[in-house]
């Protein structure tokens, strides 16, 4: 007989200061993936980068269950109803690859400044899927704290409040876009089952089933694996896998089991700037000037959320 689903736990109103300061620290951490990517993809290609990625991932999180501590605070949390672990089981077997290899080729395709910067515009699909599917507040300070955050993500783009000129790679800037989108939906879906379950299971299921997925999808596209590794692809592997999904996604999903998730994306405009600072000292991309008018912007929004979060909702 099929086991009944939990019920959904409380949820805050708010995501709280202390919990959106912890948001900008890991956001400011995934700034660095798309550049981490690139310098992978200098020998492989943007399909095993993503692929490995998740095996390592999911490898560390099923790991994890070996040890008797964790397994008995995890696996009764772990979903219960084969719907919902099928749902689970299908953002990550169709959502995570199509977003990743979306962001990666993308990257390769444009610049990781420009990639990481159309990420940051994510918030706006976030709080409206968050609105129509899970019927989250809407105050208007975060309405304008996300309008401000999106000017700020233009003018950074721009180079001004005007569009001059699109640089980079038009298809490159497409897939990313589309990425963003993808990731977007797969963010709010599994909102909807971190409200039950614990949010590191529900990573683990994800990241198992994305990194069956992109294996199978590198063979098919890219042939075997290049499996000669340079110390700096480690190193950067390592950043990816370890820091970028393992730890940052663990305490997102952690968050996002009580945590309003239009409240949390509003942090990734956190990105924005950071980005541009490791694009231009990693790999040595041009940082204009109208970066400081952009982060300004940004942070403006961010600070209106907080408002937000103190109950002042207009």
């Amino acid at each position: 007989m099929a086991k009944t689903a939990p019920p959904l736990r409380e949820q805050y109103g708010t995501a709280g200061v202390g919990a959106v300061v912890v948001l900008v620290f890991l956001n400011i951490l995934w700034a660095g993936a798309n550049p981490a990517a690139l310098v992978m993809m200098q020998h492989h290609r943007p399909e095993w980068v993503a692929a490995f990625r998740f095996l390592g991932a999911a490898a560390l999180l099923l790991g994890l269950m070996a040890f008797p501590a964790a397994r008995r605070v995890l696996a009764p949390l772990f979903p219960r109803s084969p719907s919902h672990f099928l749902l689970a089981a299908s953002i990550g077997f169709f959502g995570v690859p199509t977003a990743y290899t979306c962001y990666f080729w993308g990257t390769k395709l444009s610049t990781a400044t420009e990639a990481t910067l159309l990420v940051s515009s994510s918030p706006i699909f976030y709080a409206i899927l968050a609105r129509l599917a899970l019927g989250e507040r809407f105050p208007r300070e975060k309405m304008l704290g996300i309008l401000l955050g999106v000017v700020g993500v233009w003018v950074i783009v721009n180079k001004g409040l005007l569009l001059s000129q699109f640089s980079g790679a038009t298809l490159g800037n497409l897939l990313v876009l589309l990425g963003v989108l993808t990731e977007s939906v797969n963010v709010v879906v599994a909102k909807s089952l971190a409200m039950r379950y614990s949010g590191v299971a529900l990573l683990t299921i994800e990241s198992s089933f994305a990194a069956m997925a992109l294996t199978a999808v590198s063979w098919l596209l890219a042939g075997a694996p290049n499996l000669n590794w340079t110390p700096t692809d480690f190193w950067m592997w390592f950043y990816l896998t370890v820091v970028c999904t393992v730890f940052a996604f663990s305490v997102w999903f952690y968050l996002m089991e009580r945590a309003p998730v239009g409240a949390m994306g509003v942090t990734i405009f956190a990105q924005t700037p950071a980005a541009a600072f490791i694009g231009y000292f990693l790999l040595h991309e041009q940082l204009h000037p109208t970066i400081w008018i952009g982060a300004g912007l940004i942070v403006s929004g961010i600070l209106l959320t907080l408002r937000s979060n103190s109950g002042k909702t207009g």
